[in-house]
């Protein structure tokens, strides 16, 4: 798709995989409208749309139905990153999680339909599986999501759908698996490879929840900004993809690995109580996304990681020794 000139909004653009894809869009000469309430965002993340005179940022929450309706006038593409995305926090306030994540849905989706704008893309997630014991999953899989973070992403799926067959809305669902990268924040409610860099930055020594032996499809952040990108271009609505690496590994495995890349072979790993909600095994299966939307991985965990480590390296000016 030439996407000069095409008015894309993204919600949640200040976050992690909204950010990296305002700026790929703005380099391919798309007008991007960036909106995030600024929660989890962060304005650092758009410095650089900033400097772009086809950007603009506007405050405002998806729950707010009004706000969206302004701003989603002439548009032509909406990308839907905005949400409550942490599953322990979920179940702590599901009430929360449901509210931001269901009913924000909904009102992109009515914004979307009355102002006329051709499709949505939204951002779904592994964990609305559940555990399944056969692996890899496939999109046709039974879904039985294990926390309200699962259930509200299951719920999403479904408005997506239904506004697809009722209103001829163009949507799409991408259910990512474990995505990580550039941006991703050193939190306590972070994916666990952003806090394990921290950890490692710090000197301090890795904690895994569980007994090490969960596995998760890591997904690098420009595998997944591809993804979104050629599902701009898929012409056909209501369907949803999985987008993974196809290259699950455990979490004894992975933190192993981030010591070796970072030459960090002296900090030991600990064990602790599984967290609730989290799911033992995440593996996708590709198929569909490869065949329709002719998704193409290029990255593994282990290349993943130098490229992160590599970007962090020259953004912070860190002295993180790497050494694949």
């Amino acid at each position: 798709m030439d996407f000069k000139e095409k008015r894309i909004l993204i919600t949640g653009a200040a976050g992690f995989i909204g950010s990296n894809l305002t700026d790929d869009l703005l380099e391919k000469g798309a007008v991007v409208i960036g909106i995030d309430n600024l929660f989890n965002g962060r304005l650092e993340n758009l410095s650089g749309a900033f400097k772009n005179s086809n950007f603009e940022f506007h405050k405002g929450d998806v729950r707010d139905l009004n706000f969206l309706l302004d701003v989603f006038k002439d548009v032509d593409i909406v990308y839907h990153f905005a949400a409550f995305s942490s599953v322990p926090l979920s179940i702590e306030m599901p009430a929360n999680c449901n509210d931001v994540n269901v009913n924000g849905v909904l009102n992109v989706l009515n914004a979307a339909r009355k102002e006329n704008v051709d499709k949505i893309i939204y951002s779904s997630s592994s964990s609305v599986y559940g555990d399944i014991l056969a692996l890899p999953v496939r999109e046709d899989m039974p879904r039985v999501p294990i926390s309200p973070y699962g259930a509200s992403k299951l719920a999403c799926e479904a408005y997506m759908h239904a506004f697809h067959h009722v209103y001829g809305l163009k949507t799409i669902s991408l259910r990512y698996f474990n995505v990580f990268g550039p941006r991703q924040k050193d939190s306590p409610y972070s994916g666990v490879i952003a806090i394990w860099l921290g950890n490692i930055l710090r000197n301090e020594d890795l904690t895994i929840n569980g007994d090490g032996t969960i596995s998760r499809d890591y997904t690098y952040i420009k595998d997944v900004i591809q993804a979104n990108l050629l599902a701009a271009e898929y012409d056909t609505g209501g369907e949803i993809f999985n987008i993974g690496a196809e290259s699950p590994i455990s979490l004894t495995d992975l933190a192993n690995l981030m010591l070796k890349l970072t030459s960090k072979s002296n900090l030991k790993i600990y064990y602790s109580d599984p967290r609730p909600g989290d799911i033992i095994h995440s593996y996708a299966d590709i198929t569909a996304a490869k065949q329709k939307l002719q998704f193409d991985p290029k990255y593994n965990q282990e290349q993943g990681l130098l490229d992160y480590f590599k970007w962090y390296n020259f953004t912070y000016k860190t002295n993180l020794k790497i050494s694949p």
